[in-house]
């Protein structure tokens, strides 16, 4: 664990990333004018933002894509980082297609949903999806699946006609117990890394691909120091981001597991918590 920096408030930051889910986004999965405006004043003294999320990049929300100011973005948990001004990928950690064939193989042994991101669009099976209500998911998760996912037949063989790289794969179970039968089984794969953004998911992805490796190469691209960078979070695959960054906060309504590892505590993603310590540390209000 890194050490704590209390004498923060006396430092400039450049570049602030944050989570979306649980985070920048409000219980109804919106970003309240108020935390709009706290960003947008916060860019015009030269604070980078970064949405960095495990969302594919045609899942940022209208809001943040309607942001001017809003130009670098980390998606699917660190395996893209991307240039929205010039349209292109900056850095990416991707599964090859033949490693994700063989992955899903393997995993449908367990009674679970499969999705990939692929090309910055995340694709779900269409009987799964239609089957939807059968995984027991409260309305907010429900509602994630339903509106991010575009509808294939089954998922190898759209990797296989496409023939491209993979950033992310989700599985999504029916009961915990499920779950935990599943990360048993991806303990004991070398190559991959996995962690959960949402209580009954897994996100799987390459080994050594997270958000704090994209942070690290994003901060290197800008040339902006690691000590000038502020990180926000609140669940499992927010862990190296909150490290990587020289400034971590996490929401109140995070997990207890994050809290531990955060250098400051802010209100909950209900009460606009990421731009009342974005006002706290760097606009000094």
């Amino acid at each position: 664990m890194k050490e704590k920096n209390n004498n923060k408030e006396e430092s400039a930051f450049g570049l602030v990333a944050a989570d979306m889910d649980g985070t920048l986004l409000n219980p109804s999965r919106e970003i309240t004018k108020y935390t709009q405006d706290v960003i947008k004043e916060m860019s015009e003294i030269g604070v980078v933002f970064v949405p960095s999320t495990g969302r594919a990049i045609n899942a940022l929300p209208k809001e943040l894509k309607e942001m001017d100011c809003i130009r670098y973005g980390i998606f699917s948990n660190g395996a893209t980082v991307y240039d929205r001004k010039e349209k292109k990928i900056l850095y990416q950690n991707h599964f090859d297609a033949k490693r994700v064939l063989e992955l899903i193989r393997d995993l449908r042994k367990f009674d679970l949903m499969i999705s990939v991101i692929c090309n910055g669009q995340s694709y779900g099976e269409r009987q799964s999806m239609e089957n939807i209500d059968y995984y027991e998911l409260d309305e907010n998760m429900r509602e994630i699946v339903l509106g991010s996912r575009k509808l294939v037949e089954n998922v190898e063989d759209y990797i296989k006609q496409t023939n491209g790289t993979v950033e992310k794969i989700t599985v999504i179970f029916r009961t915990l117990e499920e779950g935990q039968k599943v990360r048993q089984f991806l303990d004991t794969i070398d190559d991959i890394q996995f962690s959960s953004s949402l209580p009954k998911n897994v996100e799987i992805s390459k080994k050594g691909c997270n958000k704090g490796d994209a942070l690290s190469h994003l901060t290197q691209i800008l040339k902006i120091y690691p000590e000038k960078t502020m990180a926000f979070g609140d669940a499992d695959n927010d862990k190296e981001l909150l490290e990587a960054a020289d400034f971590s906060v996490v929401m109140e309504n995070g997990l207890d597991s994050m809290k531990a590892i955060a250098d400051y505590i802010t209100d909950s993603n209900a009460e606009d918590g990421v731009a009342k310590a974005i006002e706290k540390f760097i606009l000094k209000k």
